[in-house]
């Protein structure tokens, strides 16, 4: 492995001796930002509160551009404006004075290990005691119900009495997962915060799911973080979905069966908050969502698909 140390590169207005912080908050792409929740919580943070950039990591030792191929700008007669990726860290401050640090920008295509790395290094190096990982997840989960929030842990002690959701399968690794792991390896608490976003509506601006994170964060840091700001957004694209679904026979008895078995399991989790994951209606969640992932990539989808919202 190259050195870790320096794919990190700080601005230079930036002393790093004197960044001493015990949060982070990492919300790194992963091969799928459902319901553009990850998006959508980095611009709530970084327009409400201050913040400043600390630094970057060398892009160009992390991503495939012919994979994802990034912005450029033509301009009548010539290029300009490229936009490159920025995997960026960047020191917020929180209503109530307390600073802490937010990892965002896209997945990367190479390296993972060396960039895991290098997100260790930083963080002994600051003194963090606390890191957060958001992501999401396409789920049979009805709109018009609260977005569930699932947690696991670097050390399971941290997520005690929480519902384990999904039980055990294997999936297609994403880099948040791999830094999760690697933290924790590294003495590091961290926890995990998985948006549960309805799969039919993973591909579009669903405003409920980044609302639900920043209240998850609150309460899981208790930072004084902004949630007002959501709750128009949110009613608009529930209501232009409302409007699309009922349009629609067969999306109307999707919605209804999906309805009916999240109230079964919150039922079920409120009955037996310290279940081991084993109730069937968590399993019948598990196997859908085992089956989605199965499917990513395939031209065409069992399930009916709602137009997209315009918010």
């Amino acid at each position: 492995m190259l050195d870790p140390t320096t794919l990190f590169r700080w601005e230079p207005h930036v002393d790093q001796r004197t960044v001493h912080v015990d949060t982070l908050v990492v919300t790194l792409g992963s091969y799928v930002d459902a319901g553009h929740t990850q998006r959508q919580l980095d611009d709530h943070l970084l327009q409400r509160l201050p913040n400043r950039l600390l630094g970057t990591f060398d892009a160009d030792q992390l991503y495939d551009y012919t994979t994802r191929r990034p912005q450029i700008v033509f301009d009548r007669n010539r290029f300009d404006d490229f936009r490159g990726p920025r995997l960026a860290l960047h020191l917020l401050t929180d209503h109530d004075g307390r600073d802490f640090l937010l990892l965002n920008g896209p997945e990367p295509s190479l390296q993972w290990e060396r960039a895991a790395a290098a997100v260790v290094y930083l963080a002994d190096q600051l003194g963090v005691a606390h890191t957060l990982v958001v992501s999401t997840m396409p789920a049979p989960a009805p709109h018009t119900r609260p977005v569930f929030i699932s947690r696991y842990a670097s050390d399971p002690a941290l997520v005690a009495g929480e519902p384990a959701v999904l039980g055990t399968f294997n999936i297609a690794a994403a880099f948040p997962g791999l830094l999760t792991l690697r933290l924790g390896e590294s003495g590091h608490e961290v926890v995990g915060l998985l948006a549960h976003v309805p799969h039919y509506l993973a591909e579009t601006d669903f405003p409920p799911a980044a609302s639900a994170m920043v209240k998850a964060l609150r309460d899981r840091t208790h930072l004084a973080l902004p949630t007002d700001g959501f709750e128009l957004s949110s009613a608009l694209a529930t209501k232009q979905i409302d409007a699309q679904i009922a349009q629609s026979e067969e999306l109307t008895e999707m919605v209804r069966t999906l309805e009916e078995q999240y109230d079964r399991f919150v039922e079920q989790v409120r009955l037996s908050p310290s279940h081991d994951g084993q109730l069937p209606s968590a399993d019948e969640l598990g196997a859908r969502f085992e089956d989605f992932l199965a499917n990513l990539g395939d031209e065409g989808t069992d399930q009916p698909q709602p137009p997209a919202s315009d918010t």
